[in-house]
């Protein structure tokens, strides 16, 4: 038996359960960098092993062979008729990694079965976690068939994939649907040029937050589903608090330094932090974020860049919309 979860904090405890079985973490934070369309399994391996080492998690050849051996992997239990289990949430962060685990199985799901509850596996005990066994279910064809639409479409060039999706209906996997549409915020928004995560970040500055730390647990009680770590948050934070325009800077006027894992933990997490003039501007929707700071990361497959990106998020709608058809900027 195979047991696929979310990352490393799941393990021990599903380990502990006594279902026996290899468990394996599924390590790759799929809604931060490229998630290129048309490249295949080998590929996307190197793009996100080389996305994920430039931000400090390691060597590229680490990172890549981890990928490969977790694959492969799934690869033999299928060829070899194990059972199959996925032990996912209903955050982003856990529905991607869902969606690209079923994408794979396509059609040698016959002992695939699921665990998606509503509630985060890490911060479960062991009798939580065992009290979820019974509860599993054989995954369907209709779910495998959405997951292949939703991570093809979430590695598309533009949003209409998605969009698409979210207009007909998504219940056979009924997480993926909020989760798909929390992705879509990160986009840079109508006006202010802020994607969701950068808004409550400068939000909780404004509220009075003065800490990296502070500013990342405001942001968590600012989601539906919480789905970023604070290391990625702080790297959102660092981008914003860059260059003479900068967002946010330190409470003495220097820009913010590089966070964990470029850089010494203690270092970042001391700093104490204030929004500047622009920044207050960009969060009253009076200056736009893409102008002002270098806006360069991705949106699973859409390569979002400044000044003028090609997609933003409407608030007001809830969908997104191209610069020509009312993607502008704020006043400044």
């Amino acid at each position: 038996m195979l047991h696929l979860t979310n990352g490393d904090s799941a393990v021990p405890g599903i380990e502990a359960t006594g279902v026996g079985g290899d468990v394996v973490p599924w390590r790759d934070t799929l809604h931060e960098g490229p998630l290129p369309a048309g490249v295949d399994a080998a590929e996307l391996r190197a793009v996100r092993a080389r996305f994920l080492a430039g931000c400090g998690w390691g060597e590229p050849e680490a990172i890549e062979a981890d990928m490969r051996a977790r694959d492969e992997r799934l690869a033999t239990a299928l060829e070899r008729d194990e059972v199959v289990v996925l032990w996912f949430e209903h955050d982003l962060y856990d529905q991607l990694q869902l969606i690209q685990i079923l994408d794979a199985v396509d059609g040698n799901g016959d002992l695939v079965e699921a665990i998606l509850p509503d509630r985060f596996l890490g911060a479960m005990d062991v009798g939580e976690l065992a009290a979820l066994w019974p509860d599993r279910a054989p995954v369907r064809r209709d779910q495998v068939a959405l997951a292949r639409l939703a991570w093809e479409a979430v590695r598309a060039l533009d949003p209409h994939g998605i969009e698409a999706l979210l207009n007909t209906h998504t219940a056979a996997l009924p997480h993926l649907g909020p989760a798909l549409r929390r992705l879509l915020e990160e986009l840079p928004g109508v006006g202010d040029g802020l994607g969701r995560t950068e808004r409550q970040a400068l939000e909780a500055i404004a509220d009075g937050a003065r800490t990296p730390a502070q500013v990342f647990l405001a942001t968590q009680k600012a989601e539906e589903a919480p789905f970023l770590g604070d290391t990625w948050l702080w790297t959102r934070l660092w981008e914003l608090g860059r260059g003479d325009e900068r967002l946010v800077q330190t409470t003495a006027g220097e820009p913010l330094g590089p966070p964990p894992p470029r850089s010494d933990e203690n270092g970042f997490t001391a700093a104490r932090v204030a929004l500047t003039e622009n920044g207050r501007a960009v969060l009253a929707g009076e200056a736009d974020r893409a102008a002002l700071v270098p806006l360069d990361r991705w949106v699973g497959g859409m390569h979002v860049t400044g000044p003028e990106p090609a997609w933003r998020w409407d608030r007001a709608t809830a969908r997104a919309v191209s610069a020509s058809a009312g993607g502008r900027r704020g006043r400044r």
